[in-house]
């Protein structure tokens, strides 16, 4: 009995460090995109954007569900493209976290509150698969 307790507390123990491991490589990333300017602006080529109004989601309706789009750094660019200064409103994006994957993920709120307007809202992103 005491061989099974061992060998069930070591599967245990092994199963825990590695969930911890990855919890600690995901918030070394995370603080090194916060510390380093250039390294973050890097990581927005390859992150993932979520868009804010005056602080609110934009949400769409897929079925009878709301859901956030997720849009890719790609898609991003080709929606802020047809506003000027386009290049701006990406430095405007805010890290908001990483997947355990170390993809980062921004979020944007397109309400410029320097002028108190905001460029048109972008189209809508294509639905999910």
């Amino acid at each position: 009995m005491a061989a099974v307790y061992q060998a069930l507390h070591r599967r245990v123990s092994s199963l825990v460090c590695r969930l911890h491991s990855t919890y600690v490589r995901k918030m070394r990333y995370l603080n090194q995109l916060k510390e380093d300017d250039s390294l973050c602006r890097q990581a927005q080529t390859s992150g993932t954007f979520y868009l804010f109004h005056n602080l609110s989601p934009f949400l769409q309706k897929v079925g009878k569900k709301y859901l956030v789009p997720q849009l890719s750094a790609a898609e991003m660019r080709r929606v802020l493209e047809k506003f000027p200064e386009a290049e701006q409103w990406m430095e405007k994006s805010v890290l908001i976290g990483c997947s355990d994957e170390h993809r980062p993920r921004f979020a944007l709120d397109l309400e410029d509150r320097k002028s108190g307007s905001a460029p048109p809202p972008p189209p809508p992103p294509p639905p999910p698969p």
